[in-house]
């Protein structure tokens, strides 16, 4: 539930709003509880340590989503380069083998040119098609090898390269599912909320009473909770990985008389 509210349009709005409200929060507590009564406040020497905390749990969290979109871009990048590198190679082996070879390229990159698309459709399916195009290629080579020695060696060339090229596309399915742990969402999530009250509420104990500090931890905490969410969810938001590339060697391949 709340791992489905924080990936939600809806929160990018929401939030905001709660954040403020709660600096309001704080500001109304310390008017009625101190201000109000007259009554001199002290400061315990640990706001802060608890700020410091927020900090840090804000810095972290921001790399280890940062770690994961980079994760996913540096695994794009490698598919891209084994597509090419099955590409090329495949070129010196016989004529039979280098048409099969373009064939199942055609395929791999028209699911890989909507990548996104067909995993948000169904996960399960999208491998179901992959492991379909992967075991009538592995036919073919399992035919060309038999043919004779010359064949066999072809396809002795090509293996390493469908190999690592499947192992990239595995590991992509897996980063899509590697995400910062919803928990630790929610505890920043609330964080933030009980540090905004306490922003609000040492505030206002100030003599000129301002309201640019609030104002800028409303727009720095906001715009970092946003981003973070955009790292982290790779299927909504301004951060996505890019599959341009695959829809670009499809076109070259498409047209290529090779």
């Amino acid at each position: 539930m709340w791992k489905s509210i924080i990936n939600s349009h809806l929160f990018t709005i929401i939030y905001p709003v709660v954040l403020g409200a709660c600096l309001i929060l704080g500001a109304i507590i310390a008017r009625r509880t101190w201000l109000n009564k007259k009554i001199i406040w002290k400061s315990s020497g640990v706001e802060g340590a608890v700020i410091a905390i927020f900090s840090l749990l804000l810095s972290f969290t921001f790399f280890a989503s940062n770690n994961l979109m980079r994760d996913r871009l540096v695994l794009i990048n490698n598919m891209r380069d084994a597509t090419a590198s099955l590409r090329r190679v495949s070129l010196i082996t016989n004529d039979s083998l280098k048409e099969e070879t373009k064939k199942y390229l055609i395929g791999y990159l028209t699911i890989m040119s909507d990548f996104k698309t067909n995993y948000l459709a169904s996960e399960e399916n999208l491998q179901d098609s992959m492991e379909d195009i992967n075991g009538r290629y592995l036919t073919v080579l399992t035919m060309e090898a038999k043919k004779d020695t010359l064949s066999r060696n072809d396809v002795l060339v090509i293996m390493p390269y469908l190999n690592q090229l499947n192992g990239f596309f595995y590991r992509m399915i897996n980063s899509y599912d590697e995400r910062t742990p919803p928990l630790i969402i929610i505890l920043l999530v609330f964080s933030s909320l009980l540090i905004a009250i306490l922003v609000g509420f040492l505030n206002s104990f100030n003599n000129r009473r301002h309201f640019l500090v609030p104002v800028i931890f409303l727009v720095i905490v906001s715009l970092c909770i946003q981003s973070i969410r955009d790292l982290d969810n790779p299927y909504i938001g301004s951060i996505q990985p890019s599959f341009k590339d695959f829809k670009r060697q499809l076109d070259i391949i498409n047209r290529s008389s090779r």
